[in-house]
């Protein structure tokens, strides 16, 4: 039975029942204020009204996917739970972005009770140093395991290419032999050459699927190095508002569309 062709609406219904389409949607408003805040309103006094809402806006939605987030980390567990061996490069690389992950989700939350006032503020900048390692070393995984795939996937692609171009064709640009019942096999060529087709259809959209995860995790991977190297004034070598929040913005926007075309 054919799935039911769904509208815009029920796609976004579906997209906003699911955590991770709410914590990326929050993720666009976070990015796309703070980008505002970095050219828009740039020459504007820190005192004004405007800047004064949307730095309360930006902190209160910040707040809110910590909350969103919580539990998220086990999920990692159980990816490690059924990783590859440790011993092999998979294995090994899983560890590292599973398991990186697992911890920057885990002390995202205390962050969060830091900020609800539940643990002292002066743990919080210690707690947000690990949490930005974490995040950074598995996203260092999760880059060089996406490189892997990505590369398989070309192979694979190279090898249905060569399938197609391969196919025996006839003078009149079909494919003519003969069953042993001298019935003529053109017919199953060319549906051979289709499902060869539909194949490499499919492995090119995977491809550019885990391509788009691959810069979102670069993206992401800038904004974690970013936290890394800001001092305790909040000044950093990476510290462009701009870029930064470009690169925030590109990530959620990958990720709605990793999340949006999986519902």
């Amino acid at each position: 039975m054919a799935k039911p062709s769904r509208d815009i609406l029920d796609t976004a219904v579906a997209f906003l029942q699911k955590r991770d389409g709410t914590d990326k949607a929050l993720k666009i408003c976070r990015y796309s204020v703070k980008l505002l805040l970095a050219v828009a309103l740039k020459n504007s006094p820190p005192e004004s009204e405007a800047v004064r809402r949307l730095k309360s806006f930006e902190s209160s939605v910040g707040a809110s996917r910590k909350a969103l987030r919580i539990g998220k980390f086990l999920q990692d567990v159980d990816a490690l739970r059924k990783a590859p061996p440790y011993s092999t490069t998979e294995g090994f690389l899983e560890l590292i972005a599973s398991g990186g992950e697992g911890v920057y989700y885990f002390v995202e939350q205390l962050v969060w009770l830091v900020k609800t006032g539940t643990i002292d503020k002066r743990h919080s900048r210690h707690f947000q140093k690990i949490s930005a390692w974490a995040e950074f070393i598995g996203y260092f995984g999760s880059v060089a395991l996406k490189s892997i795939e990505i590369t398989t996937l070309v192979q694979k692609e190279r090898s249905v290419s060569l399938q197609i171009t391969s196919q025996p064709i006839s003078n009149g640009g079909s494919c003519i032999s003969s069953h042993q019942d001298g019935s003529s096999s053109s017919q199953d060529v060319t549906s051979s050459e289709e499902n060869a087709t539909k194949v490499l259809k499919a492995l090119q959209f995977k491809r550019l699927l885990k391509t788009l995860s691959l810069i979102q995790d670069l993206s992401d991977a800038l904004l974690a190095l970013h936290d890394i190297l800001e001092d305790s004034d909040g000044k950093s070598p990476l510290g462009n508002p701009a870029l930064l929040a470009a690169c925030g913005l590109l990530s959620a926007l990958i990720s709605i569309h990793k999340n949006w075309v999986s519902v």
